[in-house]
């Protein structure tokens, strides 16, 4: 009787396990299906911001493909609207305008379910810091998502401004998909500048802005 005692609670004890297993396979991949297209700024000639080791344009794609791997690594399908060190302008004349409007092509193309544009921000005042969230009105859970993951890094980070509404950015008045502009820090800042250039600090900052995508799509 007791061999047949043990040999019940063994099968319930491996039986619990591989529930737990799966249970924490499924929760992995909570973002199983989702469309996320990351859109990190400037690239080639267009450096963006410069600052005390940082080039902006290095950064914002260091943070894009360390996001990408922290999303598939949850289930989504992630494009990316550069790979490498270049930026999509067709033309010579006009460049940045044409690389603008073929992002914003890019990601109408895609039809995400959500898009995060990185950048670094930059002032001639040295005292601003803060990561930032940017949104337009273009799409009406735009400002929805800036929330979320605006409120989420508040009681995560202790350099997180207010979002801020902005409608005057070309690209994103050309997007008709719902997404962000993340200004992840202010490099003209001393401590940001310092945090941003550290693995650890864009490791947890990334895992983080997945957390908040993960509760976003949780609820909406």
């Amino acid at each position: 009787m007791n061999k047949y005692k043990l040999l019940i609670l063994t099968c319930f004890f491996l039986l619990t396990i591989c529930f737990s297993k799966v249970n924490a396979m499924i929760n992995s991949y909570s973002l199983t299906g989702r469309i996320i297209c990351l859109d990190s700024g400037h690239g080639g000639i267009d450096t963006g911001a410069k600052n005390s080791n940082i080039v902006e344009k290095d950064l914002n794609l260091i943070l894009s493909k360390k996001l990408e791997k922290q999303l598939t690594s949850r289930g989504a399908i992630v494009y990316q609207t550069r790979e490498d060190d270049y930026d999509l302008s067709t033309t010579t004349t006009g460049r940045k305008k044409s690389d603008l409007y073929n992002r914003a092509k890019y990601i109408n193309q895609i039809k995400p379910d959500m898009f995060i544009s990185i950048h670094l921000n930059a002032t001639t005042n040295p005292s601003w810091r803060g990561l930032q969230i940017f949104y337009t009105n273009k799409n009406e859970q735009n400002k929805i998502i800036a929330e979320i993951i605006t409120n989420y890094l508040k009681n995560n980070m202790s350099n997180v401004r207010n979002t801020k509404k902005d409608n005057s950015y070309y690209m994103y008045k050309h997007i008709n998909y719902p997404g962000i502009l993340i200004e992840a820090g202010f490099i003209s800042n001393p401590n940001d500048n310092y945090l941003l250039r550290q693995s650890a600090y864009q490791d947890r900052l990334v895992a983080l802005i997945s957390n908040a995508i993960e509760i976003y799509f949780q609820n909406n």
